[in-house]
């Protein structure tokens, strides 16, 4: 997707700000380190530092302009929204606020406020040619495409020598039909950036659809020599060998697509459909069976794998698949006469005839009702070919993604680890979030163990032979202090450690009787038992795994159902009894939060990141986990303004999750 702006106002902008005096040097370091990083596409990273500019100096509406910018280039767009609007309440007069926030309200797809927006930037600063572009662009995504060229032409007037534009404008073109245009103005893109391989991408695809394959063969070989990690030019040049008849060459170009991105169900179809042409029925099937499972809720690989089972004899298993493709579109008529087809040749008379009266029923209805919907076309006309390749309209992603575009890494996307308190030594990273919790201070003033003690989301990693010789220490300690609590709290740690939870958990249990207020004991006594819960889960083949496309899954031995779960409310009690002892332990609250997603309690979840949120500190695991519990819960919106925080709090894993959930979801 071609961007609405120009990273060169970026520089200006931040080359003016570092040369005033901000009152303090730090904020000018801080805004040249945001601008390499903005620069090196390091967008995470830039956040960090306008979040530390903006601590400094709230007011300072370049930051969050920068910030925002910044989020928006990871896909944060509800983030990116809320600094532009920051930046415009504290300056209302800054033309690019208000084009920025257009552009986030456009990738949201809000595009009447979009419009209203860009046409505030305009009234502002109506020389700025990317005011022009960035609003043909919004048309453009409305399908407004005369629009669309009008303002092109608008920004191509202030400045003939903006490729980006005869790019947009090209592809305008060429929704209209105007191929001759679009091609001609992909070459004026060429011309004006001859290093970019997107230029020569489109105009390939301009002479693929006036059926110049040759040239547009030339003209993708060139984009692959350009970057050759991304699977969308060779999923194009496959499809131009096709039409010009090099099947070897085409099926080479998919296996190319595959090795870069194993998951592309759309590239297992097509290379399907090219193995059932070859002859590889065998192949195809496989193929379509990888398409089928990447992505269930397509009719189109059972449809296809049913006609190569029924052209092998295997009608029983043709019916199968079709009767799924019904199951997924019960008016998908051809289905419906396909398998009357299989129907009739395993013997089953009444099953065929009564396919056979549905599907002309099905017809009938469109036919009257439906005139001139060609979608709905496609699966009610007998004569629709199913075996046509995907062509050009589908989306790609990069599988080279070590460029700063942390948006596209593919994760397991499950809850953010308990914290726990342990041994501060150099192996634990820094945490994303500064506390100050008055237990932890006070054992860290006043243990006589040359330990400091800090929270983390897991234990420190010490070697087991000095674990135990700590333990020994702590021993021989408590043989002159049996009644210290701080002795047996640190024998607990020790023992989780090296996964002796029965004695870590005893341990616990000593310090909290000799001392009952003592919320730290509860606390780590609550988080080994959750640990040895999931250790005994690794090892007995229980899982339970909250995803959040509205599904949860659980395997589990049946005869451990009640004891796993009256071990999780184990882990309650003593979170319960940590909060009692300090209403404002936030670690506790998203630590029960955590063990209440375990027991489906999600609204209870949700309450606890929220209390954790509101007492602090501010833990980015908390808007993490509440983020994916609401998107769980399809409250998508609020989930993803809670993934958008945690983005900027330094978790850089929200952003594929916002990518996935945010934006690609909401395109379907």
């Amino acid at each position: 997707m071609v961007k609405h702006f120009r990273i060169f106002f970026l520089i200006t902008i931040l080359t003016a700000l570092c040369g005033n005096a901000y009152s303090q040097f730090n904020i000018r370091h801080y805004f040249i380190q945001g601008h390499n990083d903005l620069m090196e596409l390091r967008y995470s990273s830039a956040i960090q530092r306008f979040n530390t500019i903006i601590q400094i100096k709230p007011d300072l509406h370049e930051a969050y302009f920068f910030r925002g910018f910044a989020k928006y280039s990871l896909n944060d767009f509800y983030g990116a929204y809320t600094d532009f609007n920051k930046v415009i309440e504290l300056n209302p007069y800054f033309a690019e606020g208000y084009r920025f926030r257009a552009i986030s309200k456009s990738a949201m797809q809000d595009y009447q406020d979009a419009l209203e927006d860009f046409s505030k930037a305009i009234e502002l600063d109506y020389s700025n040619p990317d005011n022009y572009s960035s609003r043909g662009f919004t048309y453009l995504m409305m399908k407004e495409y005369k629009k669309a060229i009008a303002d092109f032409n608008r920004a191509l007037i202030i400045d003939r020598e903006l490729p980006y534009v005869y790019l947009q404008r090209g592809y305008a073109k060429m929704s209209l039909d105007d191929f001759q245009g679009a091609v001609k103005d992909f070459s004026e893109s060429i011309k004006y950036n001859k290093y970019s391989p997107t230029g020569f991408d489109n105009r390939a695809v301009a002479f693929a659809e006036m059926e110049k394959y040759t040239e547009a063969l030339e003209d993708m070989n060139i984009a692959i020599s350009m970057d050759d990690n991304n699977t969308m030019y060779f999923f194009r040049r496959a499809l131009i060998k096709y039409k010009l008849k090099d099947l070897n060459g085409s099926m080479n170009d998919y296996n190319t697509v595959i090795e870069l991105d194993p998951e592309n169900a759309l590239t297992y179809f097509n290379r399907a459909i090219l193995k059932a042409e070859i002859g590889d029925t065998k192949g195809a099937i496989d193929d379509y069976s990888t398409a089928a499972e990447l992505n269930p809720g397509n009719i189109l690989p059972y449809f296809n794998r049913g006609g190569i089972k029924y052209g092998q004899g295997d009608y029983y298993g043709a019916i199968n698949d079709w009767s799924q493709a019904i199951e997924i579109f019960p008016d998908f008529a051809k289905a419906y006469q396909a398998r009357s087809s299989a129907r009739y040749s395993v013997g089953d008379i009444i099953g065929a005839m009564d396919d056979k009266k549905y599907a002309e029923k099905l017809i009938e209805e469109y036919q009257n009702s439906n005139i001139g919907d060609s979608n709905m076309a496609e699966f009610v006309d007998t004569t629709y070919n199913f075996n046509k390749f995907i062509e050009f309209d589908s989306d790609f992603y990069r599988a080279n993604v070590d460029d700063g575009r942390v948006q596209n890494r593919r994760i397991v996307i499950d809850l953010k680890p308990i914290l726990v308190v342990t041994s501060k030594t150099s192996d634990l990273p820094e945490p994303k979030f500064t506390f100050f919790l008055q237990s932890i201070d006070n054992i860290n003033r006043s243990n006589t163990m040359n330990e400091k003690f800090t929270v983390s989301d897991r234990l420190s990693d010490i070697e087991t032979d000095t674990v135990r010789m700590r333990l020994n220490e702590t021993e021989m300690a408590k043989m002159k202090n049996p009644f210290e609590p701080l002795l047996y709290f640190y024998q607990g740690m020790l023992n989780s450690m090296i996964q002796n939870y029965n004695q870590s958990i005893k341990a616990y249990t000593s310090a909290i009787n000799i001392d009952p207020n003592f919320e730290l004991a509860y606390f780590n006594r609550a988080n080994t038992r959750y640990m040895m819960i999931e250790y005994i889960n690794s090892m007995e083949d229980y899982s339970q795994i909250l995803t959040v496309d509205g599904k949860v899954t659980a395997q589990k031995k049946d005869n451990h159902t009640n004891v796993i779960y009256d071990e999780y409310n184990d882990v309650i009690v003593d979170l319960n009894k940590a909060i009692e002892l300090n209403p404002k332990f936030g670690f506790a609250y998203y630590n029960r939060a955590n063990v209440k997603c375990m027991l489906k309690d999600y609204t209870g979840a949700i309450a606890d990141y929220t209390k954790s949120i509101e007492t602090g500190p501010e833990t980015p695991e908390a808007y993490y986990n509440r983020g994916l519990t609401l998107i769980y819960l399809q409250d998508t919106e609020k989930g993803c303004l809670d993934m958008g925080k945690a983005g900027e709090l330094g978790i850089i894993e929200a952003y594929p999750v916002i990518k996935k959930y945010c934006i690609e979801e909401k395109k379907e």
